[in-house]
């Protein structure tokens, strides 16, 4: 008996100390705000295929389930959210949730980890990354070292510290969701030294603009969006690339006229702004893409033709196939003996 409860401790001390090692991985992202908010702590936020995943269970097991890579929860509330083949694994009002976040976070792979700062704004992104804990840590040392190096910025330091984390964040992302950040900069950087306030000020006008170009596009007044792009290059005086960008509303407005020379020639004027840029290196192909877009648009405008023409002949082929209706009972009546 003696040797049975021993033996019987010994595994339920093995068992505790394995329970002990295992992450507390919450599976709700609002909950994972809360105690974010709670300790002060960012957010690791793992979106998984736990059922069907290759790489998500990669991760999983050569990663998130080793013992050396507890010492994560130092520093991070973690969150799972899983997207499963299995519905019995998950809720549907949870799977619901999951995808909604998703999409608003534009999450197009799995497995997919987001790092959040504790108001739940995300600040950087990674996925599988192989070595095992230890190098994964590093990794995710390195991906959040510009938001722990602000965090704890002090005195004149704190400016480019601010700067540097703002700066590895999507422009739409510091225009939309880091506001508080933004309003913090003019104070330490009154004069714009860093010239990042009017990249940012530049960026928000694109946004603008941008979601302008769509509407106008959309009712088909393509001279306003013409007149638009002029506006916006001799307000703002955006070179390079961004001249690039914003000319290619122009280009959009040929091709919805189906004016294929004209966008071509937008396109060749573009390319002269900044030479070495990805749209330059693949004009070309663009230019391929319009003329088979315009062909589509001309065999389905075609298409449309013909079903117009044959629906006239149709109808009257029908007409004439009619046979008279014959009246059963008025005919019984008027028969003779």
């Amino acid at each position: 008996m003696k040797t049975k409860l021993i033996t019987l401790a010994t595994n339920l001390g093995i068992l505790t100390l394995v329970a002990g090692a295992e992450l507390k991985w919450l599976t709700d992202f609002e909950e994972g705000q809360k105690v974010a908010a709670e300790t002060n702590k960012p957010l690791l936020v793992n979106f998984t295929g736990s059922d069907w995943c290759h790489w998500c269970i990669q991760l999983k097991g050569e990663v998130f389930d080793e013992e050396s890579f507890t010492a994560v929860e130092e520093d991070y509330v973690l969150v799972e959210l899983d997207f499963p083949k299995d519905e019995k694994i998950i809720s549907p009002e949870q799977r619901g949730k999951n995808e909604a976040l998703a999409h608003r976070l534009e999450v197009r792979g799995f497995p997919t980890v987001i790092l959040f700062e504790p108001k739940g704004r995300p600040f950087a992104r990674t996925g599988y990354h192989k070595g095992g804990p230890k190098a994964y840590l590093e990794h995710l040392d390195e991906i959040s070292k510009p938001f722990r190096n602000y965090q704890s910025a002090e005195g004149p330091k704190r400016r480019d510290a601010l700067v540097t984390f703002l700066r590895t964040l999507p422009e739409y992302s510091v225009v939309t969701d880091f506001q508080e950040e933004l309003e913090e900069l003019k104070t330490l950087d009154p004069n714009d030294e860093t010239q990042f306030l009017s990249e940012i000020n530049l960026a928000k006008a694109l946004l603008d603009f941008e979601q302008a170009v769509g509407e106008l596009l959309t009712i088909g007044d393509f001279d306003s969006v013409l007149s638009l792009v002029d506006d916006f290059i001799e307000e703002y005086q955006p070179d390079g690339e961004q001249k690039q960008h914003v000319y290619m509303a122009r280009v959009m407005a040929h091709v919805e006229q189906r004016e294929k020379e004209k966008a071509f020639a937008e396109i060749d004027a573009m390319v002269e702004m900044a030479p070495g840029s990805e749209f330059s290196q693949n004009a070309d192909q663009v230019k391929q893409g319009i003329i088979e877009h315009l062909a589509a648009v001309a065999e389905l405008a075609a298409e449309e033709q013909r079903g117009r023409e044959e629906l006239p002949m149709a109808e009257e082929k029908e007409s004439a196939n009619d046979e008279p209706q014959v009246d059963v009972e008025e005919d019984f009546t008027t028969e003779t003996h």
